[in-house]
């Protein structure tokens, strides 16, 4: 370590002088909703009253963040090659990380961040839940020595470099992508996000007393414009599903780039909330890529590395997960050689069994669609030929799907790799290093033993990979072959 470094950080020091700042914008961020959706409300006709608790609300937040601030310090400790936190002003606390235990530090910058020209610091460990430190306002300068340090720590060499100097260490997506990634990716969430968006709307109407129903059944009613406007409904939808997905993406991923140095893959992006990531190639658990139909004729992915995280993070998949939204074909071999120093060598590929489909269809496709067709008849929610209409309509979409899912489902055992392939629109291929599998999970259910067929689990210490109905046999001789493969492997992942 290098000297100068080790006298700065040896003994505790405060966040900046605006830490207090973020920590007040912060806390507001989190629970302004709360008090505005949920309090005021309950207060309408009280104007002052409740401008007067909303007052004490901000100066009560204003406390309380700046006593976070100022009981919060830390320090590196070289000698015991421990980080040291001290926080608390009623409840003293005192944590020790030890340097092996850190995993990374990622840098992150929001829109208050770059106004003070600040960082965020989070260290992410592994092993336990309650060990991840969150420095919210660090300066530039900290920032800068925290990922040299952090390097250090890991034993590894930093190489500074940028784009200019040598494209063939560096990907990035330019925003011709971004417009790639934006036009065909995420429409089920943001349909999602429109339809809560809309009944959210209508709820707000009825809350006013706006009787908006009336003139909906007039412009429906009449059967001509009624089609006309049903599809430009669907043509608003749609747009407005293109239009959230491009400005939220390039927000998100703008001037993305992805350095690599000898030991690391350092990754930053980001227009109005910028993140910087380090990542350690060793440290990854699954590779996943993931592309749909429109992706694949623009020849881009999407690419998600899962690492080595506490507990905690495992469960959110939130922090140990990166996001690479836009490569295409040949920058992915270039990423994935970068981390695995190998490729795949496919072996045997497998295939689920047709009762697979069989199941899915019956549960998902067929009782249905006899339970809605039941209760339609009964209850005379619509006339006969609407009912039948539906629920034909119901039960082919479901069984294409089911289909789809059947179709793009398969196991493929390589040499040192394990990689599964599901989904329906999204292509989702996940892949795992055989010796990084902490345990196997083999089971057989009762209806399945008579076809020979089961299920199998794979665990890592970033997820799993569960793969249903597949033959029996042939799953146990893949649990052999890779509990040998852990057992004789000699490299280390943590």
């Amino acid at each position: 370590m290098q000297k100068e470094l080790a006298n700065k950080f040896s003994q505790f020091q405060k966040q900046s002088k605006f830490g207090s700042i973020v920590f007040f914008f912060e806390t507001v961020r989190k629970n302004i909703y709360n008090f505005i959706y949920v309090f005021l409300p309950a207060l309408q006709g009280y104007f002052l009253l409740s401008l007067a608790i909303f007052a004490l609300v901000l100066v009560g937040i204003g406390i309380f963040s700046f006593i976070n601030y100022y009981y919060f310090t830390y320090k590196f400790d070289f000698n015991k090659s421990a980080f040291i936190i001290q926080k608390g002003f009623f409840t003293k606390t005192k944590l020790s990380i030890p340097f092996e235990k850190i995993q990374q530090i990622n840098f992150n910058q929001n829109l208050i961040h770059k106004i003070f020209s600040l960082y965020e610091v989070q260290m992410d460990t592994a092993g336990s839940d309650n060990t991840e430190v969150d420095i919210k306002a660090v300066s530039k300068e900290i920032a800068d020595d925290l990922k040299v340090i952090s390097v250090k720590i890991k034993k590894q060499r930093v190489i500074k470099t940028t784009v200019e100097e040598d494209n063939n260490n560096s990907l990035n997506i330019n925003i011709l992508t971004l417009i790639k990634i934006g036009l065909t990716s995420r429409y089920f969430e943001t349909f999602g996000l429109i339809l809560g968006t809309i009944a959210l709307g209508f709820q707000f109407l009825e809350d006013l007393n706006i009787d908006y129903t009336e003139n909906v059944e007039k412009i429906i009613s009449t059967t001509n414009f009624g089609l006309i406007f049903t599809l430009v409904v669907l043509l608003i939808i749609i747009i407005a599903i293109l239009v959230i997905n491009l400005i939220s993406t390039i927000l998100k991923y703008f001037n993305f780039t992805a350095i690599k140095s000898s030991n690391n893959l350092e990754i930053s992006y980001g227009l109005i909330q910028t993140k910087s990531i380090i990542l350690s190639p060793k440290k990854v658990q699954q590779f996943q890529i993931i592309q749909n139909y429109l992706q694949k004729t623009l020849d881009i992915l999407e690419i998600k590395i899962n690492q080595a995280s506490s507990t905690k993070i495992v469960k959110d998949n939130s922090r140990s997960k990166i996001i690479i939204p836009g490569f295409t074909k040949n920058e992915k071999n270039d990423l994935f050689k970068y981390i695995f120093n190998k490729k795949i060598q496919e072996e045997i590929q497998m295939k689920p069994h047709v009762r697979k489909l069989i199941f899915s269809l019956i549960f998902t496709s067929i009782i249905p669609s006899l339970i809605f067709l039941l209760i339609f008849i009964l209850f005379e929610i619509l006339s006969l030929k609407y009912i039948l209409i539906s629920c034909l309509s119901y039960l082919i979409l479901t069984s294409f799907v089911n289909w789809r899912y059947y179709k793009n489902n398969s196991l493929i055992i390589a040499k040192d790799f394990i990689v599964y392939k599901s989904g329906f629109w999204d292509i989702k291929s996940t892949i795992i290093e055989t010796f990084k599998i902490q345990s196997i999970i083999l089971s057989q259910p009762v209806w399945h033993k008579k076809r020979n067929l089961g299920d199998i689990i794979f665990s890592t210490a970033g997820g799993f990979i569960k793969a249903k109905t597949y033959n029996f046999s042939d799953l146990k001789k893949i649990v052999n072959k890779s509990i040998y493969s852990v057992e004789i492997s000699n490299k280390k992942w943590m």
